[in-house]
């Protein structure tokens, strides 16, 4: 008996070192974008990337200021897309290329970077952080974490470089081949990573029909993950798809659908938003809202004209985001799928959560529910703060806030007229939103014991 005492002890202790211990992969996720914000944030102090309207310093004036700086590095890292001075007109062209190399590296190196550090460090973490950084990624199922970072690398360069090639060619046509190539590849690299930086005046004019097109595909392969894609190719010599694709391809098309449609049905007579524009040009506008509006953070007309109910509309898109292990930001269309199998399964009554004829794990209902209470509350959080900070304007910081959590960028003209404590908060929150509520708080718990008592079940009244 005392033999099984000391047996069953040591197990505990050894499970107990196994979950403390003392590395945590997501510290190197946060330390990732902690530096790359810095990096970027001393690039654009410099004086070589002066803003265009500062090469001609006036009095008082005769640099870019930090917080800009911290503000601009900490969107493009994020792959958010919020300015607080505008792209074109602010910064030149070395800026340019440093906020190009912020969003390319936050959007898509940052996951093929993180895949590599783990694959130098998997073996000294424990199983709870290896599931916790492969979900992550999308890759729960540990399907090859080598092959995930030389397959995302040539997805996103093949994608990219389609992308920037038809763009360039729609572009040429009334600029130089040079510059064409250049906006080109700027705009077809946010547009995947979910940036939503752009230099083309596109909500001040509407762009061409073949320019929605082209950055609207690139936006919705950016947000279904490589993980997904695979899957899709796969499929096409008869191998089953997983529950997981199923369920992004479902939420995601219904979305898609369902946001354009509510989108013409508030806005199809708006003289400021789509009213003025042929029934194509209404149609194609908004499914590229709808689309966009789930990270990408692009927009072919100004959205501050929308009716309060499109902006509601667009705050919950935002929201969601796009597919776990994608360029996108947000709750993800994964976890809002399992929150709807729960409350599905819940009302036919059904003790096992299932969707589309599979059983969801107990462990994914759990952290689907904890991932979507701690973002409620971080968007809750920052609006009251927000509110506290920058006075009337509920409806603006809201959606401020879901903008800057969602890594989405789209703004009401807000984000321009912060305070310095306003853009210090849009800043953490642009982190946390891109990092993820459930990473940070595995990242933050340093040490988890296992639970050795044992408690009375007891019932809570609901309703």
């Amino acid at each position: 008996m005392g033999k099984d005492r000391t047996g069953a002890a040591h197990d505990a202790r050894k499970a107990g070192a196994e979950v403390r211990g003392p590395f945590h992969p997501s510290w190197a996720l946060i330390g990732f974008f902690a530096l790359l914000v810095a990096a970027g944030t001393l690039l654009l102090y410099l004086p070589a990337y002066f803003p265009n309207h500062l090469l001609n310093p006036v009095a008082g004036q005769d640099r870019v200021s930090f917080l800009d700086a911290l503000f601009t590095a900490t969107s493009a890292a994020t792959g958010t897309g919020l300015v607080v001075q505008d792209t074109a007109s602010y910064w030149n062209s070395y800026g340019h290329r440093v906020i190009f190399g912020l969003f390319q590296i936050g959007g898509l190196g940052s996951l093929v970077g993180s895949t590599i550090f783990l694959l130098l460090i998997i073996r000294r973490v424990s199983k709870e952080e290896r599931s916790l950084f492969r979900s992550f990624m999308g890759v729960e199922s540990g399907r090859g974490l080598l092959f995930l970072v030389l397959g995302i690398t040539v997805y996103a360069l093949i994608i990219e470089a389609a992308g920037t090639y038809l763009l360039a060619r729609q572009l040429s046509a009334s600029m130089l081949w040079d510059e064409a190539l250049w906006k080109a590849l700027f705009h077809a690299a946010s547009a995947f990573n979910n940036a939503g930086f752009e230099f083309m005046g596109m909500g001040s004019q509407q762009p061409a029909t073949q320019t929605l097109l082209i950055l609207g595909g690139l936006s919705f392969l950016g947000g279904i993950s490589f993980i997904v894609v695979v899957d899709l190719a796969r499929g096409l010599f008869r191998h089953p798809l997983s529950l997981d694709t199923k369920l992004v391809l479902l939420i995601s098309v219904l979305l898609v659908a369902g946001g354009a449609g509510l989108i013409l049905l508030t806005e199809w007579n708006s003289a400021q938003s789509l009213g003025a524009m042929s029934v194509d040009q209404k149609v194609l506008s908004a499914f590229f809202h709808s689309v966009s509006t789930r990270t990408a953070g692009l927009a072919s007309v100004d959205i501050s004209a929308f009716a309060q109910s499109t902006i509601l509309l667009l705050a919950a898109l935002m929201f969601i985001g796009g597919s776990s292990g994608s360029t996108a930001g947000g709750l993800k269309v994964n976890t809002l799928a399992i929150l709807a199998a729960v409350t599905w399964s819940f009302v036919r009554g059904k003790r096992e959560v299932t969707a589309l004829g599979s059983i969801v794990h107990e462990e994914q209902v759990y952290r689907a529910m904890a991932i979507a209470f701690l973002s409620l509350a971080m968007v809750f959080v920052v609006t009251l703060l927000l509110g506290v900070i920058e006075g009337p304007g509920l409806l603006p910081q809201m959606f401020e806030a879901i903008s800057a959590f969602s890594t989405t960028g789209l703004s009401l003209n807000t984000t321009p007229t912060l305070s310095p404590a306003g853009k210090l908060l849009i800043i953490l929150t642009m982190f946390v939103g891109r990092v993820g509520p459930l990473t940070l708080a595995f990242a933050l718990a340093s040490r988890r014991r296992p639970t050795r008592q044992v408690y009375a079940e007891e019932a809570i009244n609901l309703g």
